[in-house]
This record gives C-alpha cells, sequence and structure tokens, in this order.
C-alpha cells in the first residue's frame, strides 16, 4: 500500500520494486484532484490506483486502502495475510531482503505479533530513529544503531509489514488525527490487545520526515522535524489528545508525550526559523487537544 500526496515525482523506479515483491501494489492518490502523473506511472507499473481525495488525511487514504484490499483481487486469488505500508518518500529497495528473512517470517506467522519492520534512517540527517521500548511505569529510548529484532513500542507506517487480522483487530486507522501519531495509536492498540510490535535493525531503509535538522544538545546529536506552522499545530494537537486518550492506563507513554512536546520545541529554538510561529502553533495546537472532543 503505497499512499501519495503532492507530486508523484520519481516514483517509477520504487513502483517497479514494490511490484516485483508483493503479490499487490494498491498506490493511494490521496490528492485532492486525481494525478494524471500519477495514473499514468500506476498504468506503466501494472499496480492498482485508488483515488481518495485527502479526506481523513493519511488515515483515511490506509482505510481505504484496507478496505479495497479486503476484496479478492479475483475469485481465485487468495486473501492478504499480510500488508506492508510505504510512503512515498521512502526508499523501497531493503524490502525484498526484509520481507525474505526467516526472522521476520517467523515473526509474521505468529498470532501475537502485529508488525515487523525494519529501521529507518533518515535521508536528510544521516541518523537513524530512535525506537522506544515502553512498560506501564517504564520508558527507554534504544540506540540509534543495533542489530537483529528488539521489540518496540512504536514504528513508522512506511516499510512495515502489518499481519492482517491483527489489524481487523485494532480497527480503523483514526481519521481524527489524519496524520501525526497515526502509527503511533495503532501500537498503543496493538499493546493493549497483547499484541507485539518489533523491529529489525539489521535492515535499514531510507526514509524522509519533514525537512530534518541535525543539531546538538548536551552531546548529543538530535534532529528537528523541520515542518512548518500548520503541521505543528497538528502535533501539539494529536499529541495531547493522545495524552488524554492514553495517560491513565499507559503512565509511561503519558510521560513520553510530554518528552515529545518538549523536544519539538526544544529542536524549534536550537535549530529552526520561523521559532515563535512555531511555537505557538505548537502550543495552539496542544490547546485543541486539551479542549477539543476527542472521539475515542
Amino acid at each position: 500500500m503505497l499512499v501519495v500526496h503532492g507530486e508523484a515525482g520519481a516514483l517509477a523506479d520504487a513502483l517497479k520494486e514494490l511490484a516485483a515483491r508483493v503479490a499487490r501494489v494498491v498506490v493511494v492518490d490521496n490528492n485532492e484532484a486525481p494525478s494524471a502523473g500519477l495514473a499514468e506511472l500506476a498504468g506503466l507499473a501494472g499496480v492498482e490506483l485508488l483515488h481518495h481525495g485527502n479526506r481523513g488525511g493519511l488515515a483515511g487514504a490506509y482505510n481505504r486502502a484496507l478496505r479495497h484490499l479486503r476484496e479478492p483481487a479475483s475469485p481465485a486469488a487468495p486473501a492478504p495475510r499480510q500488508i506492508v505500508f510505504v510512503d512515498q518518500d521512502s526508499d523501497p529497495a531493503v524490502l525484498g531482503a526484509f520481507l525474505a528473512d526467516p526472522e521476520v517470517n517467523a515473526l509474521l506467522a505468529r498470532d501475537d505479533v502485529a508488525a515487523v519492520a525494519p529501521a529507518y534512517r533518515d535521508r536528510a540527517t544521516g541518523l537513524r530513529a530512535r525506537y522506544i521500548e515502553l512498560g506501564r511505569w517504564r520508558l527507554q529510548h534504544l540506540p540509534r544503531e543495533f542489530e537483529g529484532l528488539r521489540r518496540v513500542a512504536f514504528v513508522v507506517n512506511s516499510m512495515s509489514a502489518w499481519h492482517v487480522q491483527a489489524l481487523a483487530r485494532l480497527g480503523d486507522f483514526d481519521e481524527q488525527l489524519a496524520i501525526d501519531h497515526v502509527d503511533t495509536e495503532h501500537g498503543l492498540r496493538a499493546r493493549r490487545q497483547g499484541l507485539s510490535v518489533w523491529v529489525h535493525g539489521s535492515h535499514v531503509f531510507a526514509h524522509s520526515i519533514g525537512q530534518r535538522r541535525r543539531y546538538r544538545l548536551f552531546g548529543r546529536e538530535l534532529q528537528a522535524t523541520g515542518h512548518g506552522p500548520a503541521r505543528r499545530r497538528l502535533i501539539g494537537r494529536n499529541t495531547v489528545l493522545l495524552l488524554r486518550r492514553w495517560g491513565l492506563r499507559e503512565p509511561a507513554f503519558a510521560r513520553l508525550c510530554l518528552l515529545r512536546m518538549a523536544y519539538e520545541a526544544v529542536g524549534i529554538v536550537l535549530a529552526e526559523d520561523r521559532r515563535l510561529r512555531k511555537l505557538g502553533a505548537l502550543l495552539a495546537g496542544a490547546g485543541q487537544g486539551l479542549v477539543g472532543r476527542s472521539r475515542r
């Protein structure tokens, strides 16, 4: 499942790579008006193209594609057992080796596993993501560089392989959140259902989130997202919404939400431009999340 918003860009190679690795490729054109360039690319690659119109943001596009994938491609076609989410800003070159890894396949065969993902490295900064182990009271960040499998609390959806039965148990992605923390909430739902989420540190893919910038604080390498004010408002709102929904049940996650807000603010101050506008948007979004209606 590949969701595209904005210009199709240089997706031809990615679509060919995906078509060679998986049984079905579903591209969701999430632009308000259908993209002629994307329709041409999808036709050349022989993939299935859906237009969704950005209703419910990224979460809405996921839900649309999942409904489509529940329908068999043909009367004789088997139902999919796993679904791989791919972002247009991710390099899928590692996907073949990742899906062929016996350790990954063994995990995806288990009924208590929701998802397995490769680790991602940001294109702009060269830094790998910091994954999190989460207990009810305990919170621990893993080292950026590690090998092998680690059980984690959350993964970014891009390049993650999800068990179809687990997705059915977890329900639709939350369209109120739209973009930010959509995958975070699915990780929390999996945890409450007794399902595990894993990262394989020996498989790494290149990925872009915002316009990340490296900076140092107390001798540590960190990265600011570089998002604009509108996206910072959404991040603030969604972080506080999830804090309200899950904080009492998951005290360690409540602490993580507060740390994430502080991390966003520090990154803005130390590494970005338009600092006052972005800080104001972050705080305004947090206020919306605090007083707004939470649907779950």
